[in-house]
């Protein structure tokens, strides 16, 4: 059988954002990859960013075993690939993280055309779904707008008090950290979504009424299933584009409260 193996050294998020790309070289050739996750590479952030992905040593990296399991069932998943590994030295024939040594203007722009910057035979129509997850008997997110807001690439001059009106419609993505500083930060009663990975986030997406996030891995998924999304942008970091029908970004208080009123309507 004729494959390629393929690499990915980024976070969460620099994964599902690749995923464009890869189908479309499966499209192109008729081959489908392994991707070959790489486990406990060093990450460097802005200055002063929290990110709660470490090694065993307590240090930032950009993907742990942790991550790499909840990740595996939803790639998995997808048709246009063959297999999803952690790498444990096989020889791979596309560098993924090649966006890191190439010219892409990172941190600006799609995070997702990086990818086309280095392969551009593999550029593609980012407005048509890329992800495919089952439906599920499970109700984790029935009839809800799934939130969630990292520490990192926040929009400061943002206040979701204006969601205490709507918390029977809410449910929290994230950790029990990102939780309680959400919900303490802005007096909210809402209740945190329990999955065991990302398959299951997914699926929680697909279910939902929508998505409500910051530049966040999550954020990727949603636009990759295409279901209605918000994000709120970094000014100083804008990558999370949002691309085809029932999509938004913001950066003014006036646009995330009309959003929200649009979507929950």
């Amino acid at each position: 059988m004729d494959t390629r193996n393929f690499a990915h050294f980024g976070n969460t998020g620099d994964v599902i954002s690749s995923l464009p790309a890869i189908k479309e070289f499966y499209k192109k050739t008729g081959v489908k990859p392994t991707l070959y996750l790489v486990k406990d590479h060093p990450a460097v952030y802005y200055e002063g960013a929290i990110h709660p992905v470490k090694n065993d040593k307590g240090e930032n990296v950009s993907l742990n075993k942790e991550m790499i399991d909840m990740l595996i069932p939803l790639l998995k998943e997808q048709p246009y690939l063959l297999d999803v590994k952690t790498h444990t030295g096989e020889p791979i024939h596309v560098n993924l993280s090649g966006i890191r040594d190439t010219f892409c203007n990172i941190p600006y722009g799609d995070i997702r055309r990086w990818y086309f910057y280095v392969f551009p035979e593999l550029a593609c129509d980012l407005s048509k779904q890329y992800l495919e997850v089952p439906d599920t008997e499970k109700d984790f997110a029935k009839g809800k707008l799934i939130v969630c807001r990292t520490e990192r690439y926040q929009n400061p001059n943002i206040d979701y008090s204006f969601l205490k009106k709507h918390e029977e419609d809410l449910i929290f993505s994230g950790t029990m950290r990102e939780w309680n500083g959400f919900t303490m930060a802005y007096n909210l009663q809402i209740p945190k979504l329990a999955i065991s990975n990302f398959m299951e986030l997914a699926q929680a997406l697909k279910q939902s009424k929508g998505l409500l996030s910051n530049q966040t891995m999550i954020f990727q998924i949603a636009e990759g299933l295409k279901i209605p999304r918000i994000v709120e942008l970094c000014a100083y970091a804008p990558n999370v584009v949002p691309v085809g029908e029932k999509a938004f970004d913001f950066y003014a208080q006036i646009s995330v409260e009309e959003y929200v009123r649009d979507l929950l309507a």
